[in-house]
């Protein structure tokens, strides 16, 4: 290990007195006390004056090149080996710039002198790569845009001539390629330790960007398709066909990266509008395999930039995507139409995957999967975003995340389309700086996000010094004063190039590579730095973001931590390097040299469970939804209300002590109840009962002993938001238990004609049988309204309705989706908690067999989408404590206390549809429409007449839309909270919250099991739940695989990072059951089998 020594003692002396610079330089910032962390330096102390400027014609605009806002690209790197790194920027008319960095901030431009002036074509994006492995870095600039002209379009590469001049060479290396390509990644594929090219195009037919026409899709043009360079000493032989990636998208950017956890480079290609982004997994033999469906659960509609670096310190890279959400109200319904049920649906049918406009952070679940946490994050609206970069900028030792933003025009206005369809429509003429004028045209803010380290990002983008509004595209970070941080350099549309400069004063250690005779820069290492606080893991792949490339050197924040306890490094061909002493605020020289070749032992860890495979025990069932679709009764339904059965109970049927269970199904399918044979198996048994009742939706089960014979009989809740109201199939079931397994179906109770869901049972009056409640969900056609709930009273196994006599106090129970008699207050009898959709958590004491509303501050404002509530006593003092399973934080709506969420619901026009506003608060405190002009005035058309353009949509606040008179008519929910939590008992009669980790917020928790999975002597909380069927405009619940908490003996909770529990469906209820004697969890999964986890 060397430090600041690469080719010379001339450098290494030059280098040494940068250093002593810096460090002087760090001492003035803290006499100082810069305010900020970034500082925006004047062009004219940088010298860099390159700006990206565009001008359109009658040959060349928008109309005929949608991308002719996109923007170029800038890279960075040490062209003369000095140790300063310097920067080349990419136009998209006129010539590209390469400026020479001399210190402190000052540039020279040498392009002239330095033969790479390259006025011709439209370049795009640039990259400095070595890739003769001598030593000296090398410039592969990227051109499109050039419509009729192959020639302009062909790709250049310039060799640096060792002394600050280069040479064009492409065609010599055979990748001077005439598609139309956006950037180019270099990384080693096939593993022979030399550097490939993945290069991304995009094709050429933008009129067919809204298409889904499988004949166009096949008619591949070679040029157009991102394309598969393999280095074959020196030369570049395209391997596109036989690799398997001939393709036909929009590419906009690439990840490189293992995906998958073999040790080979994947590629993930960004590409935008409605093709889906690919990723191609490397197969080992020189191909690859698209497994963008089955390793994510949604991917962005418009992708544009991307980056994949570790934001969680899990040594495992996570990937960032961007799209075009608006942060800001008025921009986001100005500029975006509905998107479309019929089509969404025909995209996933097409095999296009989920795709949301939404930036996606995909957390790296470490099984080859991942998890979409973006609005949890707070990173999922950036506006119209080209650039994210993860990088390190505070020094503290977490990723942070830099996005740039913005367009020169808004193409995407709606009004502005409107207004040109209407031209075309009419056969009026305008002038192209007519048509350009009436696109509006507005400066955005880059933003920067800092990361909370908990997997979430704070927005600093003004306290950070990062708030000048302009338009931006391609950026990159790199010390450019070797001070110990990150400096960004951005290339801006029309305006100047922006240079921030670092401000961190934190401790941090650098690294630069040098790598094998076919590597030399150590492309695709991997670095690991180790102290006693931290663990960080960072990948040498220089391309990222959008149409740029970064610095050579892998830098590491380290907060305060002085002390680096070891430092790893994976080279690229897998051989490793250890080191133990390692000095902090220096930037250290790794040599391969001295690495030695290895074998990876993989650590195995211990397997908390087994995956049973269900039909190994003879059960053999499948869940299966029926198609109905709720969005045609209700057009603005937040989500499906007719796929939310969770039917699912244990009990031991016949009397041998063996757990047997019942499971439900939906409407036209067949519930089973499987009894336990002695050996583990099981016997799907009364199927000719369950086969005649298929005509119900099961919504949910409980076993309980209904008249009191010693055996346990079965209650079936029915439902479905399908069914209409007073549906005879909305009646719910009693099945009588013969003691020997064997049921009957029995008419012992109310009339009760309503779509069910909770369940619970306890003897509340203590006369000796089992009462229920049972809540119900949302009434056909008229969410969020639902009946009001049951208090089922047992008398000789014939129950009566006493809610009225015994349950007063109802007014705000809306949709019950859960609820247990529990005794709360340790005074021997069955108290009530409910919890459901738009409302607060409800407990009812038990006062003398009546039930009294329990009024407590803590649950004053703690309105929610409640799912979920499990019984447990988390500290071991005997008094009861809650888990509440909740919506979770992963959403747009972010509620609380001071912004609720809003629902109306009325019928707000003159049809027969029962319409649902949900509405937001604004910053100044308004109440603004969560969905856009088109959706909206679908369901009310009289919003048409009303309103005519997106423009005054956006301006009007929910009382200027559909009347203030309206809406204090209409039927008004709120929401405050959607985080699960624990209910902790005080034992005085109240309680506090304990906020579950934020793996449990990834999604809706629908349910709860409670045991003590560890062996402890403490209770381990396992939750799951996933929701595929909202609105389309509403990104789908589908982060969690599951969660797993372990108790400690001070009530607190820390996730298992263990997969074997992981599920990767659509988990609806989860249940403990003893199998062959031993604790086993049962799984109902929507649309597919049972899962069975075996604990070990």
């Amino acid at each position: 290990m060397k430090i600041f020594s690469k080719n010379s003692i001339l450098n290494l002396l030059l280098l040494i007195g940068l250093l002593n610079a810096c460090t002087q330089y760090e001492k003035k910032l803290h006499r100082d006390e810069v305010t900020s962390l970034f500082t925006l330096l004047d062009n004219n102390q940088t010298n860099i004056q390159f700006a990206n400027k565009v001008t359109e014609s009658l040959h060349f605009n928008f109309l005929n090149y949608s991308y002719i806002y996109n923007g170029a690209g800038v890279a960075v790197g040490d062209i003369n080996n000095d140790g300063l790194p310097d920067l080349y920027f990419t136009a998209n008319q006129g010539s590209n710039k390469l400026y020479l960095n001399k210190g402190n901030f000052k540039f020279e431009d040498i392009t002239n002198k330095a033969n790479v002036v390259d006025k011709q074509g439209w370049s795009t994006g640039v990259t400095m790569i070595d890739i003769n492995n001598d030593g000296w870095l090398d410039i592969y600039v990227c051109k499109s845009g050039s419509l009729e002209s192959h020639e302009l379009r062909k790709n250049k590469l310039f060799i640096n001539q060792k002394n600050n001049t280069f040479k064009e060479s492409a065609a010599s290396y055979g990748i001077d390629h005439f598609g139309f390509s956006t950037q180019a990644y270099f990384f080693d594929f096939d593993k022979d330790n030399d550097l490939d090219l993945y290069l991304v195009n995009h094709r050429q037919d933008f009129q067919n960007n809204t298409t889904i026409n499988p004949i166009i899709q096949q008619n591949k043009e070679p040029y157009n398709s991102d394309q598969l360079f393999r280095n074959d000493n020196m030369h570049f032989t395209n391997v596109t066909t036989e690799a398997g990636i001939t393709n036909k998208a929009w590419g906009l950017s690439a990840s490189i990266g293992d995906f998958n956890n073999d040790n080979l480079p994947d590629i993930y290609v960004a590409n935008d509008f409605l093709e889906p982004d690919f990723l191609y997994i490397n197969q080992g033999n020189g191909t690859f395999k698209d497994e963008i469906l089955t390793r994510f659960k949604h991917i962005s509609y418009n992708s544009m930039g991307s980056d994949y670096a570790d934001i969680n310190n899990d040594l495992k890279p996570d990937l960032v995507v961007l799209d075009m959400m608006a942060e800001d109200h008025i921009r986001g319904k100005e500029n975006m139409a509905s998107m479309s049920t019929e089509n969404f649906e025909q995209l996933v049918n097409a095999g296009y995957h989920h795709q949301y406009m939404s930036n996606m952070l995909q957390l790296n679940n470490n099984d080859g999967s991942f998890s979409e946490i973006g609005q949890l994050a707070g990173i999922a609206k950036t506006d119209w975003s080209w650039a994210p970069l993860i990088a390190d900028f505070d020094n503290d030792g977490f990723n942070d995340l830099f996005v740039t933003n913005g367009i020169k025009n808004d193409l995407s206005n709606q009004d502005f389309r409107n207004q040109m369809r209407k031209n075309i429509k009419n056969r009026k003429k305008v002038s192209l700086e007519e048509a350009i004028n009436m696109m509006p045209s507005n400066k955005l803010s880059n933003y920067i996000f800092r990361n909370n380290k908990n997997l979430t990002f704070t927005n600093t983008t003004k306290k950070w010094g990062l708030d000048v509004k302009v338009n931006s595209n391609g950026a990159i970070y790199a010390d450019l004063d070797n001070d110990g941080d990150l400096d960004i350099v951005v290339n801006n549309q029309a305006d100047e190039a922006s240079i921030y400069k670092n401000n961190a004063t934190n401790n941090f250690v650098s690294f630069s590579l040098i790598g094998s005779e076919k590597n030399k820069n150590g492309i695709g290492s991997i670095v690991y730095v180790y102290t006693d606080s931290l663990q960080q893991g960072k990948e040498l792949y220089v391309s990222r973001g959008y149409q740029s490339s970064v610095t050579h050197k892998l830098h590491f924040g380290l907060g305060n931590c002085t002390k680096i306890d070891s430092v790893k490094i994976t080279w690229s061909d897998g051989s490793n390097q250890l080191i133990t002493n390692c000095k902090i605020n220096i930037t250290h020289i790794l040599s391969y040299k001295e690495a030695k070749k290895t074998v990876q032992n993989s650590s195995k860890k211990t397997s908390l469970f087994e995956v049973i495979n269900p039909e190994e025990l003879c059960i053999n069932f499948l869940q299966k939804e029926n198609i109905f679709n709720d969005f045609d009764l209700q057009l603005l339904l937040p989500q499906k209300q007719s796929e939310k059965g969770s039917p699912l109970t244990i009990a031991d049927v016949n009397g041998d002590g063996l757990d047997d269970f019942f499971v439900g199904n939906a409407l036209g399918e067949k519930a089973a109840l499987f009894i336990q044979n002695s050996n583990g198996t099981f016997l799907n048994s009364n199927e000719q009962l369950f086969e005649k009742d298929k005509v119900y939706e099961d919504t949910n089960a409980a076993f309980l002993d209904i008249d009191s014979d010693g055996d346990l009989d079965l209650y079936v809740a029915s439902g479905g938001y399908e069914l209409e109201e007073n549906s005879p199939l909305l009646q719910d079931r009693l099945y009588i238990n013969n003691g020997k397994g064997s049921f009957k179906k029995l008419n012992n109770l109310p009339k009760m004609l309503s779509n069910t869901k909770a369940i619970a049972v306890a003897d509340y009056d203590k006369d000796g049988d089992l009462d229920l409640f049972i809540g119900n969900g949302a009434i056909h056609g008229k969410y969020p309204l639902a009946n009001k709930p049951y208090l089922l009273e047992n008398k000789n196994g014939i129950f009566k309705n006493i809610s009225l006599e015994k349950l007063p106090n109802l007014s705000d129970i809306q949709l019950v989706n859960d609820a247990i008699f529990s005794d709360f207050d340790n005074d021997g009898d069955a108290d009530l908690f409910i919890v459901g959709e738009w409302m607060p958590i409800v407990l009812f004491e038990n006062v003398n067999k009546k039930f009294i509303r329990k009024k407590l501050d803590i649950l004053k404002n703690s309105n929610g989408w409640y799912q979920s509530i499990a019984e447990t006593d988390i500290n071991k003092d005997g008094f009861k404590d809650y888990i509440i399973g909740n919506w979770g934080t992963n959403n747009k709506f972010h509620p609380t206390i001071e912004k609720p969420l809003h629902i109306y619901a009325d019928y707000l026009d003159a049809n027969s549809t029962f319409d649902v506003v949900l509405s937001k608060v604004s910053k100044t405190g308004k109440l603004l429409p969560v969905r856009g002009k088109e959706c909206s005035s679908q369901q009310v058309p009289v919003l048409n007449k009303k309103i005519t353009t997106f423009k005054e949509f956006a301006s009007l606040t929910l009382p200027g839309i559909y009347g203030e008179d309206a809406l204090k008519k209409a039927f008004h929910f709120k929401v405050n909270n959607l985080k699960s939590f624990i209910l902790k008992n005080t034992k005085n009669g109240n309680f506090t919250i304990q906020e579950l980790p934020i793996q449990a917020q990834f999604s809706p928790t629908l349910s709860i099991e409670t045991l003590d999975i560890n062996n402890d002597g403490y209770e381990d909380i396992f939750g799951l739940g996933n929701i595929y069927d909202t609105e389309v405009e509403t990104i789908r619940y589908d982060a969690s695989k599951g969660y797993l908490l372990f108790g400690d003996k001070n009530g607190n909770f820390n996730f298992s990072e263990n997969l074997s529990f992981y599920n990767n469906n659509e988990a609806k209820v989860v249940k403990k059951i003893i199998i062959n004697h031993k604790q086993h969890l049962i799984i109902l999964n929507k649309n597919n089998k049972l899962q069975i986890l075996k604990l070990n």
